[in-house]
Parts: C-alpha cells; sequence; structure tokens
C-alpha cells in the first residue's frame, strides 16, 4: 500500500483552500436613522363637532347681555414629549359686534360668544389678534384639555326670534 499519496493529496488540498481566504478589500457600514418630534391632533370627536345651546327666549335678554351659557370641553390627544398645545380659534366676527362670532341663523340681534373657562375667564373675541384668540393648555396624560363656554349674546341691534348658527374654526400648534 502507498502511505504516500494521502499526504500530498492533502497538502494539495490545504494549498488550494489557503488560497481562498485572502482579504481583497474592508469597508464600512454606516447606520442612519431619524427621530421626530411627537404630534397632537385634536381629539376625533372634536374635529367636526355641533355643540347645542340650550333654547331661550327672547324675554332672557331682558336682564342679561348674554344668556344660555353652556360649558363644553375640547381636547387634543398628544404623544408623550409634547408639553403645551395652543388651541387658535377663528370665525367670522359679528356685524353688530366684532368680539362675538356672527350668527347665521334666523334670530336678529343675536350672535355667540365663546369664553374660555380659565382662571380668570377669558372671552375669545372673534374680531382678536392671533395672541388674542389662541389659548395655551399644558398637557396632563398625553392630553390638552380646554374648558369653554358658549352662550347667545346681544349685538346691540334688535332682539327677534330664531335660530342661531355660528361657526368657529380651531386650529392647534403644539410643542
Amino acid at each position: 500500500m502507498n502511505t504516500r499519496a494521502p499526504a500530498v493529496w492533502l497538502a494539495i488540498t490545504v494549498g488550494v483552500a489557503s488560497h481562498g481566504v485572502q482579504a481583497a478589500t474592508t469597508g464600512t457600514l454606516t447606520f442612519v436613522g431619524q427621530i421626530n418630534a411627537g404630534t397632537c391632533n385634536l381629539a376625533a370627536g372634536d374635529e367636526n363637532r355641533t355643540i347645542t345651546l340650550p333654547t331661550i327666549k327672547v324675554s332672557d335678554f331682558d336682564a342679561a347681555a348674554s344668556t344660555g351659557a353652556f360649558d363644553f370641553e375640547i381636547s387634543a390627544d398628544c404623544e408623550s414629549d409634547i408639553n403645551t398645545v395652543v388651541f387658535l380659534f377663528s370665525g367670522t366676527p359679528s356685524t353688530g359686534n366684532a368680539q362675538l362670532f356672527s350668527n347665521t341663523g334666523t334670530s336678529g340681534g343675536t350672535a355667540l360668544q365663546l369664553i374660555h373657562r380659565g382662571s380668570p375667564a377669558y372671552t375669545i373675541p372673534a374680531n382678536g389678534t392671533v395672541d388674542q384668540r389662541s389659548r395655551s393648555i399644558a398637557t396632563a396624560g398625553n392630553k390638552a384639555v380646554m374648558p369653554l363656554t358658549a352662550a347667545y349674546h346681544k349685538t346691540g341691534e334688535p332682539l327677534t326670534h330664531g335660530s342661531l348658527a355660528s361657526a368657529v374654526t380651531v386650529s392647534i400648534t403644539y410643542n
């Protein structure tokens, strides 16, 4: 038996295998990514919401400039890194009193008064500057909740019965 043949064969195999492991080049892996700030959105029920004020009588204005106040809240759902939400209100000012939001309903001499029930309470003017029509609300538990009151208000023009309809747009910014 020839024992030299397997040894030669083994030497040739090792020599061929050692040629395949040489390094030709090296490279660098670069990783990139992006971390974005969180977001806020008006709560689902507050995006397009109808708020129904209580029914009143013309005589309810005999003792007061406003009546039929109705308390409600609007809110924004936010991610955990958002600290403050700014609610901005806009709408058409009333011709009889530009501080109020216009009434496109059928009653005469009335418009909508919108009040932030903060401390102190603050009337949001329809014809105000951006700062006057904005309110900053701190978030708590990933939510910013703004307490509001809406009311019928005299404009100074003659009062008549009918409906009140007023559209107020709310938009939010946050940080």
